[in-house]
């Protein structure tokens, strides 16, 4: 992923430039720009695009949820878009000035302009479109609040197993740096004759590469940060690795079919709501979604999209003969899909903390095991040592 700006053709006529846009290529930061290609006259990667965005004011999620749900009563009370948004949103917040703000026409252009959240902007513009904007809202507020429901429940499962790794991770480096430094002053300094066992020289090996070798640990870990999705094909089917791949393609399926199911409520049909989520995807999501369109181009059925081991079995299996139910009918399998694919969901993240926290407690034992043996048995002996002198 890169960050790019595009200059275009505003509406009066002189050359603006837009903000930073996260996408996977160029052809996908235009889309996601919203401008006609028509108007644009340079794209360019924004090299301090990443910077630039830990900066950017956007509400967050929850403000967002009240915020459509204000506006769709002021629009269902009869009020226009560019008044329900004046007296709903505190744009100043985000630095918009009222000038800004008011070159605004579309729902569209007022919820990209105010940073909302994708979903809420693409069904907004859909709802303008069917003449059910308010309504619309509504269902977008819904879905993002379902989202953050839906963090919550699966961040619970994961809780026990991250705090276990980064303690386990803390124990590791801590542990070696103070016993190997001490051990080190010992030997180097005050020339202690200690006898070193195994697990010290352990200490004493963590204590070197930790000190002396810390840029090139450092260099590896940036290295396999930038390198980290062809690792990651080569190790998910690995044990313990191929339950995270497991919870990816849950995860994946699942995302997929909350957003489905807010676009065909919204008018989008197959194909135009595969096209918006890849432009709204990134890595292997993203290439997925544009094979996904180039089947449906070709006419084949919505189940054969998701015959793929990167997507879970289960939505293959329930989307089979998806496009001879009527609307009702397709509603009520997308939200039997939608819970079956959450509970898998949460039994593999449970699966996950439990091979984290025990990954994790194992760092802890072992740390105190060096500490124990490694650091302060060979103290202890030559406590023994001098006394029997």
């Amino acid at each position: 992923m890169a960050y790019w700006q595009i200059r275009y053709i505003g509406e009066s006529g002189s050359i603006e430039t837009s903000s930073s846009i996260k996408a996977e290529s160029r052809e996908q930061a235009i889309t996601l720009s919203g401008r006609p290609p028509a108007f644009i006259q340079q794209v360019k990667i924004d090299h301090l695009g990443a910077v630039k965005s830990m900066f950017e004011k956007r509400f967050p999620p929850v403000e967002q949820v009240l915020i459509l749900s204000a506006i769709g009563s002021k629009l269902a009370s009869g009020k226009t878009i560019g008044k329900a948004i004046k007296e709903s949103v505190d744009y100043e917040r985000l630095g918009i000035t009222y000038a800004e703000l008011d070159q605004c026409e579309t729902p569209k252009e007022y919820f990209t302009k105010l940073r909302f959240d994708e979903t809420a902007i693409l069904v907004a513009d859909a709802g303008e479109k069917a003449g059910k904007l308010s309504e619309s809202l509504f269902r977008a507020s819904k879905a993002i609040q379902e989202r953050i429901n839906a963090k919550k429940e699966f961040g619970k499962a994961m809780q026990q197993g991250l705090l276990y790794t980064v303690l386990g991770c803390v124990f590791m480096i801590g542990i070696p740096l103070w016993a190997g430094g001490t051990m080190h002053d010992f030997i180097e300094v005050q020339r202690i004759p200690l006898k070193l066992n195994t697990l010290s020289n352990v200490i004493m090996f963590l204590y070197m590469v930790y000190t002396q070798y810390f840029v090139f640990l450092i260099a590896a870990i940036a290295a396999a940060y930038v390198f980290r999705e062809k690792i990651w094909d080569n190790i998910r089917t690995l044990p313990v690795f191929s339950f995270i791949n497991d919870r990816m393609k849950i995860s994946r399926g699942l995302d997929f079919v909350t957003s489905y199911q807010l676009l065909l409520g919204s008018g989008f049909n197959n194909l135009q709501s595969f096209r918006f989520l890849a432009v709204r995807s990134k890595g292997l999501t993203h290439r997925l979604y544009l094979e996904a369109a180039d089947r449906l181009t070709e006419g084949r059925q919505l189940s054969d999209v998701f015959d793929s081991p990167e997507w879970p079995q289960i939505v293959h299996q329930n989307l089979e003969g998806f496009e001879e139910q009527g609307p009702s009918g397709r509603d009520t399998i997308l939200s039997n899909l939608s819970e079956a694919l959450r509970a898998y969901y949460l039994e593999y993240s449970s699966r996950v903390s439990r091979a984290a926290s025990m990954l994790g407690f194992g760092m802890m034992i072992l740390t105190i095991m060096m500490f124990a043996i490694g650091f302060y048995m060979p103290i202890v002996n030559l406590n023994s040592a001098l006394k029997q002198m």
